[in-house]
Parts: structure tokens; sequence; C-alpha cells
């Protein structure tokens, strides 16, 4: 099983997670579009890897709404790790939509929803090798 499906099964069915082939100079709207997310570029915003890593972290762990726990948080960390680590190329870029599980997180939670679920948040990456996606929602 590859570590998107293996995502997928652990977070369960709001779960939108996969690595597809790159194309040349893709931008992160072409990215969302692909894993059927909002595709203006303004909703998104750039991080670095190991930010991205602390994002899905987070969402992995505990449900947005009620902070209810999903799976332990070691679980967590290594799916987060995996998925990070399939991209490794030196142009891999990696967006998200707001504050879950980033360092300006202690300030508050804020994002921009690119889903119709109440709440929504996750992991965009773009390079030309590969493009790729973990985005978890839930429910209040």
């Amino acid at each position: 099983m590859d570590i998107t499906e293996r995502i997928k099964q652990e977070r369960g069915q709001d779960t939108i997670a996969g690595i597809l082939p790159g194309a040349a100079s893709p931008s992160v709207a072409d990215v969302a579009r692909s894993f059927g997310l909002l595709d203006s570029p303004e909703c998104y915003e750039e991080i670095d890897a190991v930010e991205a890593a602390r994002v899905l972290e987070n969402v992995l762990h505990r449900d947005m709404a009620y902070k209810i726990e999903i799976m332990p948080i070691s679980l967590a960390r290594e799916l987060s790790g995996q998925f990070i680590a399939a991209f490794t190329d030196s142009d891999a870029r990696f967006f998200t939509n707001g504050e879950w599980g980033r360092s300006t997180w202690a300030l508050g939670v804020g994002w921009t929803p690119v889903t119709s679920a109440t709440f929504d948040a996750g992991v965009l990456v773009v390079s030309d090798q590969r493009v790729g996606c973990v985005w978890c929602m839930d429910e209040d």
C-alpha cells in the first residue's frame, strides 16, 4: 500500500490524498484543481517542508472541529514524514490554506476554505517531477 492510500485508510473517508506525475511548471492552482480543491491561488500560502510536515501531522492526529484524536501522534508523524519524503526534489514547493499546525497557530486558527466542508486543511506539493496532496475535511 502506498503512503497516500495508507493516509486515506488511517484518516478516513473525508481525506483526499494522492501523488501524480508532474508537468512542466505546474502552478498551485493546477495542482489544487487536479485534486478537486478550489483553484484560486490566493487561497494558498507557501510554506517550507518542515512546516508542511507539522501541518499534516496536526490534521492527521486530531479532528479539526472537536480536537478528538483520530490516530496516535506517533502514527501521524510517521505518515506525514513519509509523504513529505516522497518530494525530495529540489524544486518541490509546499502550500497550505491556513494556520493548522503552523508556527503561527498559537495566535489562533484561521484558514481559507477550499472545499465545501466546515473545516478543511492540508498540504499541496508542486514540483516538475510530481505533484501531491493530502487534504483533510471535518464537519462540526
